[in-house]
């Protein structure tokens, strides 16, 4: 799905293929989940996993009205085409680039809370799978810093003169969702107390129908 994404032209399919790539990191840690190894480990793996489908939801949803906006603009959402265009848009290049800076899995951010758990339970069993996932984040910063830059930043295209910046009416659900990810990746603990007790009912169902 990173490798994908590095190919594509269009924003909307860019951040579309990099759901396939975190969609990844879920699979890893519910396979860690399933291995044998450390109950603490797996438990953690599992929490982490969930963590990362919320929290994918939010940046995503994100991501897609930041486009959404953009397209509705512009009326296209090729890559190509822009350039600079943080000087028209100011506050929506802001927070797209909030939103990629927080899918990519910046500290702070809810991206970076789920990674973690992930990444940190499943390299106890899962050593050389982890160390692949770890190198798609690379890629995942690569192509998403990639879009924003040719997007937003570098010379100006003076063909998008006349692109107004967001409206309130368009900012209003772009701010909620951007602080919803930064209070889950500076305090996930109301998020993570919410999960656990049905994660522990499923890991106990799980292992008891293993053994």
């Amino acid at each position: 799905g990173a490798l994908i994404c590095l190919v594509q032209t269009d924003m909307k399919k860019l951040i579309a293929y990099s759901s396939v790539s975190h969609m990844g990191i879920v699979l890893l840690g519910v396979a860690a989940a399933a291995s044998s190894g450390s109950e603490t480990f797996r438990m953690a793996a599992l929490t982490g996993a969930t963590v990362q489908m919320f929290s994918h939801g939010i940046i995503s949803g994100l991501l897609f009205f930041c486009v959404g906006v953009i397209y509705d603009h512009a009326h296209t959402r090729e890559i190509a085409v822009f350039g600079g265009v943080a000087k028209r848009m100011p506050m929506l290049a802001t927070l797209f680039t909030f939103a990629a800076l927080a899918s990519l899995g910046l500290p702070g951010l809810a991206g970076f809370i789920a990674e973690y758990m992930v990444f940190t339970s499943s390299f106890q069993n899962l050593s050389a799978i982890t160390l692949i996932a770890v190198i798609s984040m690379i890629l995942t910063a690569g192509y998403l810093l990639w879009m924003i830059k040719r997007v937003f930043y570098g010379p100006f295209n003076t063909k998008w003169n006349w692109l107004p910046d967001a409206n309130a009416r368009e900012m209003f659900p772009l701010y909620a969702l951007a602080g919803i990810i930064f209070f889950v990746g500076v305090y996930p603990f109301p998020l993570v107390q919410t999960i656990t007790p049905s994660l522990q009912q499923l890991m106990h169902a799980a292992t008891a129908f293993i053994r």
